[in-house]
Order: C-alpha cells, then structure tokens, then sequence
C-alpha cells in the first residue's frame, strides 16, 4: 500500500514545473527561518535536497551567512547521524545520490533545542509521513529528543493509514502555512501564534 502510494506521489512530485518548485520552496524557507523555535535553535539539522525535494539551498546559506550551526545527515547502515558543516566546500556525494557531510566534519550534538528539517513525499494533519522507506528518520527520531519541522508542498498533505512504528513530526510548513501539531510533546518554542 504505502509502496504504491509512493510511487503515485513521486510521479505527482515530478510533474510540478521547476518554477513552482523554487517559488514554494523559497515561501517554505521564509517560513521556517521565521520561526521562533528555528532562531532560537542550538543546532540545525537539514538535508540537502535533491531534484523535486523541497529545495534547502536557501536554508544552508542563510545559516552559513548568518553563522548558525547547521548539520546534514550521513546513512552509516540502518542509522542516520548528522554532522556539522560550514560551507558547501564540506559535501561531497554520498548514497542515494544525495550530497553527504565529509567524514571529516563533526558529528552535532543532538539536544532539545535541536531543529531538524525534516523530508517527505508527504504528510497528514497529525504529522505522519510518508517517506522514502528506509525508515532513517523514524530510528533518528526515536533515538533523539529535539524539534521535528517537517517540510512539504501543500498539495501533499493529505490523509493516509499510517504505521505503528511511525515517528510524528511536531509541525508542518508548506508555501501555503505553518501548522503546529498538537501533541504531549509539543516542544519549547512551537507555539499556535506561530501559525501562519
């Protein structure tokens, strides 16, 4: 089910015109950077995106030019751990043709206060994902406690079954809105006035 289902939102994904990708992915960095939680974060962990992904060229760029630290993650087998990076000098390409941290940058220390800017094909109302199904993010969060933002396009929130074992992320941001999902772990800088 949740195989088909990716199939169908990948397809959906790549017929979006590259304009609308820039243009709802620039409205969804403006969105994040604004947040009180993102500011106010010790660390940012965000991926670096690949073709018909949510674009975070912009979200690495302001971190470096503003010197917030930031880290990208790394797959070592069934794990995921990030490490920080300064410039884009510090990537090189990894699996999954995706760009990855050099191994010889540092591992980021995970705390509470911690952002992680999170990926999907999409997600529901009450921050479940779909993902890629390698379950990375699921185990990442799972094993660490900081604030999960996840990031998507409006057309891909929608509602799905989704898994026991599924990890929720604790607000979404699309072009369209900021939504913080109510929860008995709603972290420290997530509020409704956050809510766009």
């Amino acid at each position: 089910m949740k195989d088909e289902l990716r199939q169908i939102l990948a397809e959906e994904r790549r017929n979006i015109s590259d304009s609308l990708h820039r243009r709802f992915s620039a409205k969804i960095a403006e969105r994040l950077v604004s947040l009180e939680a993102f500011r106010n974060a010790d660390t940012i962990l965000c991926y670096a995106s690949k073709r018909y992904e949510t674009a975070t060229d912009r979200i690495f760029k302001y971190c470096f030019k503003c010197g917030k630290s930031i880290a990208a993650p790394v797959c070592i087998g069934k794990h995921m751990i990030f490490r920080i990076v300064r410039s884009k000098d510090d990537f090189e390409p990894g699996r999954f043709s995706v760009y990855e941290p050099k191994s010889s940058c540092a591992p980021a220390v995970i705390t509470a206060e911690t952002v992680c800017i999170t990926p999907a094909l999409c997600y529901d109302k009450n921050g479940f994902r779909i993902g890629y199904g390698g379950g990375y993010y699921d185990r990442f969060f799972s094993e660490n406690e900081c604030i999960r933002i996840g990031v998507c396009y409006e057309q891909f929130i929608r509602d799905f079954v989704h898994d026991e074992n599924d990890e929720s992320v604790d607000a979404i941001i699309s072009q369209d809105s900021v939504r913080i999902i109510k929860s008995d772990r709603s972290p420290k800088g997530l509020r409704v006035t956050d809510i766009q």
